[in-house]
C-alpha cells in the first residue's frame, strides 16, 4: 500500500510541474465586458483531459456569477496546446472596485488511444487522477489605474550576494495590485522579482537576493510593473 501511495504522489507531482496555463490571471474591466484567452499546454507525455469550473472568490466582492467560459471540458494530447475562453460582464450600477473569482481546473490522465470528442462527465477505464487546483483571479469595475511605487530602496551585499531592500507602497484606492520588479545591470543582465498581490492602501517591506549580479554598483535601472499585462508603473534610473 505504501509503495502505491508513493507512486501516486510522484505522478501528481510530475503533473503539477508539467501543468502550464498562460496568462494566470484575468485583470480586465468587467463593467465594459472583459475577455481573456488562456493557453494550456500539455508536456506530460500523456493525454490529459481538463475540466473547468468557476467558483466564488474569497471576498464579498465576487464575480463568479457574471462569467461565461468555453469549453467546459478539453482534451489535449502530449505536445499540443489549446485555448480556454472567458468573458465577464458586471450588472449595471455595480459599485466600483475589484471583484474576485476562482478558476477551477481538474486534470485526468487518459488512455493514449482515447477518441477526440467525449461527453462531459464521462469516465474511462485506465484513467488516473491528475491535479485539482483553483487559481484566484480578479476583474475591475471602474477606471482604477494602479498607483504602486518602490520607495526607500537600497542595494547592499551580504554573504557575497547582492540584495535589495525597500518599501512597496500601493496607494491605489479600492483594489489590490499584483506586481513585479525588474532590475537590470549595465551589461543587460536582468533579475525579476514577483511580489504577488498587495492590497489597496497597503505597504510591504521587501528584502530580496539578486544572485545574477556580481556587484551592486553595476545596477542601473529598476522597473515596477503589473504582473499580468506588464503595465509599467515606475522607472528608476540609477
Amino acid at each position: 500500500m505504501k509503495k502505491y501511495l508513493i507512486i501516486l504522489l510522484l505522478t501528481i507531482s510530475t503533473l503539477s510541474l508539467a501543468f502550464h496555463i498562460s496568462p494566470d490571471g484575468f485583470g480586465r474591466r468587467i463593467d465594459e465586458g472583459g475577455f481573456q484567452e488562456y493557453t494550456l499546454k500539455n508536456n506530460t507525455g500523456k493525454v490529459i483531459r481538463y475540466r473547468f469550473k468557476i467558483l466564488p472568490g474569497n471576498s464579498d466582492k465576487t464575480m463568479h456569477e457574471w462569467i461565461e467560459f468555453e469549453p467546459k471540458v478539453m482534451t489535449i494530447k502530449d505536445g499540443e496546446s489549446k485555448k480556454l475562453k472567458l468573458f465577464a460582464k458586471s450588472p449595471p450600477n455595480t459599485p466600483v472596485g475589484l471583484y474576485w473569482f476562482f478558476l477551477g481546473i481538474e486534470t485526468i490522465v487518459l488512455p493514449p488511444d482515447l477518441p477526440e470528442v467525449h461527453e462531459e462527465g464521462s469516465t474511462f477505464a485506465g484513467s488516473a487522477v491528475g491535479i485539482n487546483i483553483n487559481i484566484e483571479m480578479g476583474g475591475l469595475v471602474g477606471d482604477l489605474p494602479a498607483q504602486l511605487k518602490l520607495e526607500k530602496y537600497e542595494f547592499y551585499e551580504k554573504d557575497g550576494v547582492v540584495r535589495m531592500k525597500g518599501l512597496v507602497n500601493n496607494a491605489t484606492p479600492l483594489r489590490a495590485v499584483r506586481y513585479m520588479i525588474e532590475i537590470t545591470d549595465n551589461s543587460g543582465v536582468r533579475e525579476n522579482f514577483y511580489g504577488g498581490v498587495i492590497n489597496a492602501k497597503t505597504t510591504r517591506n521587501i528584502d530580496i537576493p539578486l544572485p545574477k549580479f556580481k556587484k551592486k554598483g553595476s545596477i542601473w535601472k529598476i522597473e515596477v510593473r503589473e504582473t499580468l499585462d506588464r503595465n509599467l508603473l515606475q522607472t528608476i534610473n540609477l
